[in-house]
């Protein structure tokens, strides 16, 4: 019941985990941002980044579920098979196998339900921006096109060569920063679908890891039934295993320590939706129609900040 070399399941999940889940709170922030002046556009960015919030408890009380079976197969059902086993009790070893299997099943049910749910919440927010690109028609003017971002652009550059190369005064200082601004404006605007679309891959990800987890289980399940067909034939018990009970407790040595590992894992994947689930999304108690100018970009920038800190990256935030 140790893992197999040809799984696709690896230990180090937490570590995929945490970047994604991380940045769907960042992204959405940035959406937040962008579209909380216009109330219609603000709460459908809320509704998903709720939908998302609740997605990640649910997924973090899957994980409970497999923290404490990864405890229990360790502590208590690993030893128990040793001992039945040891003492060829094999009828006693088949019914322990079989609770284990029950186990199994109880986590396999809610985490294929979770990879489902991610699914429905993906297309949820697919069309979620399909919506919020038909509702900014209505609201305001198309944005702004590409080459107006590359006119800023240039025109910053040009101006920052000048204040080096030359005494800087105020009126330039303050037409860089009037420029900065526009340019972050026109950038916001241009990034909004952008960043709805990384939130689908940011949440397509996990969807993945949960799936792998799925068949990981799925997989220990399979390995479970071949080895109660291994100590059975037919419908009747093999009257000597004896030839088989040194392979099975160094497996079962084997397993536990697999399972240690595993459990730690789990805990660690708890973590992160835990935290993510509870403190990522305080941005949505913000009265974001309270925030001058100043504040939305300063908020803006950091979050952009954050983001760079964050890998992998799945596409451009710049």
């Amino acid at each position: 019941m140790a893992h197999s070399k040809d799984s696709p399941w690896t230990l180090e999940f937490p570590q995929d985990l945490l970047p994604s889940a991380e940045r769907t709170a960042l992204l959405y922030h940035l959406c937040y941002l962008l579209l909380g002046r216009f109330l219609d556009l603000q709460s459908l960015i809320r509704e998903q980044a709720l939908e998302t919030q609740r997605v990640f408890r649910c997924s973090e009380a899957v994980i409970i579920k497999c923290v404490g079976t990864s405890s229990n197969l360790d502590s208590s059902l690993f030893p128990i098979l040793t001992k039945v086993v040891e003492k060829n009790k094999h009828l006693l070893a088949l019914s322990y196998m079989g609770k284990v299997r029950t186990w199994i099943d109880d986590i396999i049910k809610p985490v294929d339900s979770m990879v489902k749910r991610y699914e429905q919440h993906i297309q949820s927010v697919e069309k979620c921006a399909v919506d919020v690109i038909q509702i900014q028609k209505k609201l305001e003017e198309p944005f702004e096109p590409l080459k107006k971002i590359k006119s800023l652009e240039e025109e910053i550059a040009q101006l920052e060569e000048r204040m080096r190369a030359e005494n800087v005064s105020w009126m330039n200082k303050n037409h860089l920063t009037e420029l900065q601004k526009q340019l972050g404006r026109y950038r916001m605007k241009h990034g909004l679908i952008v960043y709805l679309e990384e939130v689908q891959k940011c949440l397509s990800r996990i969807k993945q890891i949960l799936f792998q987890l799925q068949k990981f289980w799925e997989r220990v399940g399979s390995l479970l039934d071949t080895l109660k067909d291994r100590t059975l034939v037919g419908d009747n018990l093999t009257e000597d295993l004896d030839d088989m009970k040194e392979e099975f407790l160094t497996s079962t040595e084997a397993a536990r320590e697999y399972w240690k590992t595993f459990g730690v894992s789990c805990r660690r994947a708890q973590g992160v939706f835990s935290v993510q689930s509870e403190n990522a999304y305080k941005f949505l108690d913000i009265n974001r129609s309270s925030l001058s100018e100043d504040e939305q970009m300063e908020q803006y920038k950091s979050v952009m900040e954050k983001l760079k800190q964050i890998s992998p990256q799945y596409s451009s935030t710049e």
